[in-house]
C-alpha cells in the first residue's frame, strides 16, 4: 500500500494553510498582558542621519529579531524613535539592523533616517515592540503561538461551518436542479440552478458540466497535460508556467521538495507534479517561485506583501475525471484573463499538452538585443512563454512584451538553447496559451443573460443557455469561499482561544502578570472559556441538504 494516498484532487483546505488571519500572537500578548522582551544595547553609535543601528550577534539571536518587527531606539539623552527591520546583515562583527519606515518598506526605497543621536555611552539601547520573538531567552516563541493560532483558526471553521479566511473547495459534487419542461416559467430567465454547500462565494474556479462522455470547462481558463513516457524524462527536463505577466516557474525533474518525481509509472508522475503545483502538504513539496519573483498583495503578513509561487497562480488535478496519467491545469485568474496564461516543456515525447490554444508562427530573421520578429505574432500573448524544437530536443524562452509582430525581452529558460536557436528566418516558433471553453462572444459565460451566472452571497449558481445533462452528480464546481472581513469577535474569540492554550500548556507563569491585585491563571482561563462559549453558537451556520 503506497504511504500517500492518490485521490486525483485537491484537497479542500485554506487557501494558505500557513497563513494567521484571524488574530496575531502580538493581540495574544496584549490579552494576558505579556511584557516586551529585555532592550538590548547598541554596539556602535547611532549618530543622527544613519538608515541602520548595530547590536551584538549573540543579542540578535537571544531576543529574537526579524525583518518587519517594530522597534524602538532609545538613549539617556535622546528622545525614542520608532522604525521597522527591512533586513539584517552582518557588518564589522555586529548584526546590523538596516531601518524602513514601514512593515511594507524596501530597503533603500523607504530607510528610516535617525534624526537624534543615540550614543552608546548614554546608554542606548533597541527595544523589540513584539512581546513574542523567536529568540532564545524565552520558552514561548513566536513560531509557536503562530501554531496555536493556525490551530484555532480551523477549530473555529469546523464549529461555525463558515470561515474568515480564503477556503479552498474542491471537486465539490451537485446534482442539476431544473425546472419541467425543461423551459422558463414565469419570474424566471434561467432553466436550472445548483446551491452550493458554502455561501460567500468569493471566486469559482472552475464549473465543470457533465455531457454525456466528460465534463466541460465553462468558467476558467485550463489545459491538459498527459504523462505520455515517464521513463523518458529525466532532471533535465522541465515544466514551465507563466501567468500572464510576472515571471516564469519552472517546474524540474527531480527529488528534492522543490521538483517533481517521474517514477515509477505515468500515474505517479502525474500525481507528484500536479502535487508541486498545489504545494500539496501530503508530500512535503514546497512553493516554487517564479522567476523573476512577484509579490501578491495580502493582509496575512506583517510586510503586508507575499511572494507568488505556482499554487498562487495555477490549480491542478491528476488521475482524476481526466484518465490515469493526466492532469488538468487551471488558472486562478478569474475568467478570460487566465487565457493570458503560457506553458511549455522540454520533452514533449514524455509530457503532451492539449485543451489549449497551440499557436505555430515561424522568424523573419535572427534575435539581436533580446527582440524576436515573427511573420505573425497577433494572436500571442502579451508577456509569456515560447518554445521551439521537436521530441526531446525542445528549448524554450521567455519574453516581457511584444510590440506587433515583435517579441521583446527574450531571455532563455534553462535549459538555454532557445536564443542559439532563433539564427535566422524561416524558424519555428510556438506558444501554448491556455483556454476557457466559450460558447457565446469573446465576453465571457458569466453573465445574467449568458450561458450562467451565480449569486455569490448565497452560493448559487443559475444556468441559462449552457447546462449539464440530467444525470446525477452533473455538476463538478471548485471554487473560493469565506467572509472578506474578519469580524471583531471572531478575532476575540481566536485570541482567547490561543490564550487558553498558553494557559494550559508547561508553567510558563513567569510571563504572566499576576499577584494579589490580579486575577490568578485558572479563573483568566475560565473566564476566557466562558466568553468563548457566550459568543462562538452566535456564528454557527446550520448545514441544510438541498437535495
Amino acid at each position: 500500500m503506497p504511504v500517500v494516498f492518490q485521490p486525483g484532487e485537491r484537497p479542500p483546505q485554506p487557501l494558505d494553510p500557513d497563513a494567521t488571519v484571524y488574530t496575531t500572537p502580538q493581540k495574544v500578548a496584549d490579552l494576558l498582558q505579556i511584557q516586551y522582551p529585555d532592550p538590548d544595547f547598541l554596539a556602535t553609535n547611532g549618530s543622527a542621519g544613519l538608515t541602520y543601528v548595530e547590536i551584538a550577534p549573540s543579542d540578535l539571536r537571544h531576543t529574537g529579531y526579524e525583518v518587519g518587527d517594530e522597534i524602538e531606539i532609545l538613549g539617556d539623552a535622546s528622545l525614542a524613535e520608532t522604525a521597522f527591520i527591512g533586513s539584517i546583515a552582518l557588518s564589522g562583527g555586529n548584526a546590523r539592523l538596516n531601518l524602513v519606515t514601514s512593515a511594507t518598506g524596501v530597503v533603500g526605497a523607504n530607510n528610516y533616517t535617525l534624526t537624534g543621536t543615540h550614543n552608546t555611552a548614554d546608554s542606548a539601547t533597541v527595544q523589540n515592540l513584539n512581546a513574542f520573538t523567536n529568540g532564545k531567552r524565552r520558552g514561548v516563541t513566536k513560531s509557536a503561538v503562530q501554531h496555536l493560532i493556525r490551530r484555532a483558526q480551523d477549530k473555529i471553521d469546523n464549529l461555525t461551518n463558515n470561515a474568515w479566511r480564503p477556503m479552498l473547495q474542491t471537486a465539490e459534487f451537485k446534482n442539476f436542479d431544473t425546472y419541467k419542461p425543461y423551459r422558463r416559467r414565469y419570474y424566471t430567465d434561467y432553466v436550472g440552478t445548483t446551491p452550493l454547500l458554502y455561501r460567500n462565494v468569493q471566486q469559482i474556479i472552475r464549473l465543470e458540466i457533465w455531457q454525456g462522455q466528460e465534463y466541460r470547462e465553462i468558467a476558467s481558463a485550463e489545459c491538459r497535460i498527459e504523462v505520455l513516457d515517464n521513463s523518458v524524462l529525466d532532471t533535465t527536463d522541465y515544466l514551465y508556467l507563466c501567468p500572464g505577466d510576472g515571471g516564469v516557474a519552472s517546474l524540474q525533474v527531480g527529488t528534492g521538495q522543490g521538483n517533481w518525481r517521474a517514477d515509477f509509472d505515468n500515474e505517479s508522475t502525474a500525481s507528484n507534479l500536479s502535487d508541486l503545483i498545489n504545494k500539496d502538504n501530503r508530500r512535503n513539496k514546497t512553493g516554487v517561485p517564479f522567476s523573476p519573483t512577484f509579490s501578491l498583495e495580502t493582509s496575512a503578513s506583517v510586510s503586508g506583501l507575499q511572494e507568488a509561487n505556482v499554487h498562487h497562480e495555477f490549480f491542478s488535478s491528476a488521475n482524476a475525471d481526466y484518465g490515469g496519467g493526466k492532469l488538468k491545469v487551471t488558472s486562478m485568474r478569474r475568467g478570460d484573463g487566465g487565457e493570458n496564461a503560457t506553458l511549455a516543456t522540454t520533452n514533449e515525447n514524455g509530457i503532451a499538452i492539449s485543451g489549449c490554444t497551440s499557436l505555430t508562427t515561424t522568424t523573419t530573421g535572427a534575435i539581436g538585443g533580446g527582440s524576436l520578429a515573427l511573420t505573425d505574432a497577433g494572436s500571442f500573448a502579451n508577456y509569456g512563454i515560447v518554445y521551439t524544437g521537436t521530441g526531446a530536443s525542445m528549448v524554450a524562452a521567455r519574453y516581457t512584451g511584444k510590440t506587433g509582430n515583435t517579441l521583446t525581452g527574450v531571455t532563455d529558460l534553462a535549459p538555454a538553447g532557445f536564443t542559439a536557436a532563433m539564427s535566422g528566418a524561416g524558424t519555428v516558433v510556438n506558444q501554448h496559451r491556455m483556454l476557457i471553453d466559450y460558447v457565446g462572444t469573446t465576453t465571457g459565460d458569466e453573465a445574467r443573460l449568458r450561458d450562467w451566472w451565480a449569486d455569490y452571497e448565497l452560493g448559487v449558481i443559475y444556468f441559462n443557455n449552457t447546462y449539464p445533462y440530467f444525470q446525477w452528480n452533473a455538476i463538478k464546481v471548485a471554487y473560493i469561499y469565506g467572509e472578506r472581513y474578519v469580524e471583531k469577535a471572531i478575532e476575540d474569540i481566536c485570541t482567547k482561544l490561543v490564550a487558553m492554550d498558553l494557559l494550559l500548556s508547561d508553567d510558563r507563569s513567569v510571563l504572566f502578570p499576576e499577584g494579589t491585585q490580579n486575577i490568578d491563571l485558572g479563573s483568566k482561563y475560565q473566564l476566557f472559556k466562558e466568553q468563548v462559549a457566550e459568543t462562538l453558537p452566535r456564528y454557527v451556520e446550520l448545514m441544510t441538504p438541498w437535495e
